[in-house]
């Protein structure tokens, strides 16, 4: 019997909450917040460019789900994760994919297209290989193998009844075939696309479902992001949202503040902004919304 299996689930999550806040407590206690002391320097004079948090998320890659995957287990947030995602249809955009902290939840023939995304190589390249050995990788690999090897079979068919003069035939066994043979063997095409999020290129209602997950944080204008994706977005669409954000508690929020410097040189990630406001800005109607961990994580499905 693992340790972790001799605690209920509710025990956990508890205790991952309370490491949680104990974590940036003890944060707060033993690591200079870097606050600036000129009352003249802007927010940003001291927080890192848009290329050089690339570089952290190319340095964070290679280890980034060993570092999370355990907070993230006592915090409910893979509960959370396949919750998300099983409001997932259709033609899929994620945004800020990462290294594919998603690609076990999306249930299976949700989709007919999932498109991952994000502007790091060093955090694509991790999702790949993630891709290839989770089980919808696997299945479209399967699928397009099949697909591959049934165009072989009519292809031979076909060359051996023309060879053989039998071309009246030939002309009805491809017309049967092609019937008989759906269009989309494929159950859900994969693609990836290294790109900027605020500037999806896309055309305008090109998606059924956008997906994004801790990516707002760390977006350089996540009002503009919001927006792209709301373009992209076809009539009905939905767009799903698990955010870091500021805290409704205000020991909490103090301890954002105050570290926020620090938290964003070592993860690229603004945590404390204000995910409500950011999406309202972007003309967003939210149709379900949910804050847990102390509200610093925001579960928000909008259209």
């Amino acid at each position: 019997m693992s340790f972790l299996s001799r605690f209920s689930r509710t025990q956990l999550i508890i205790g991952g909450l309370l490491t949680y806040a104990t974590g940036v407590s003890a944060a707060l206690t033993f690591f200079p917040s870097g606050a600036k002391t000129d009352p003249n320097a802007k927010d940003t004079d001291m927080l890192p460019s848009e290329s050089v948090r690339r570089s952290i998320f190319d340095t964070l890659a290679p280890g980034y789900d060993k570092e999370v995957g355990l907070h993230e287990y006592l915090l409910g947030i893979q509960r959370r994760r396949k919750r998300l995602l099983q409001q997932a249809t259709g033609r899929v955009l994620e945004i800020a994919s990462g290294t594919g902290r998603n690609v076990d939840y999306y249930p299976k023939g949700c989709c007919g297209e999932i498109v991952f995304s994000d502007f790091s190589e060093g955090m694509m390249e991790v999702l790949k290989r993630k891709v290839e050995e989770s089980e919808l990788g696997r299945r479209w690999d399967y699928q397009r193998r099949r697909g591959k090897q049934l165009e072989g079979e009519r292809r031979a068919q076909l060359r051996h009844q023309q060879q053989a003069g039998d071309m009246a035939t030939a002309t009805t066994t491809t017309a049967t075939t092609a019937a008989a043979q759906p269009t989309q063997v494929v159950e859900t095409e994969l693609r990836f696309q290294t790109m900027n999020a605020a500037a999806i290129p896309y055309p305008d209602q090109s998606f059924d479902t956008v997906v994004d997950t801790f990516g707002l944080c760390s977006f350089e204008d996540p009002v503009q992001v919001l927006k792209e994706m709301k373009r992209v977005l076809r009539p009905g669409g939905k767009l799903l949202l698990l955010e870091h954000g500021n805290s409704s508690w205000g020991f909490m929020k103090d301890m954002q503040a105050k570290q926020l410097d620090r938290h964003v040189h070592k993860y690229g990630c603004y945590w404390n902004r204000e995910i409500e406001e950011i999406v309202q800005e972007a003309g967003l109607e939210v149709v379900e919304e949910e804050r847990s961990q102390l509200g610093t994580v925001y579960f928000i499905v909008a259209r």
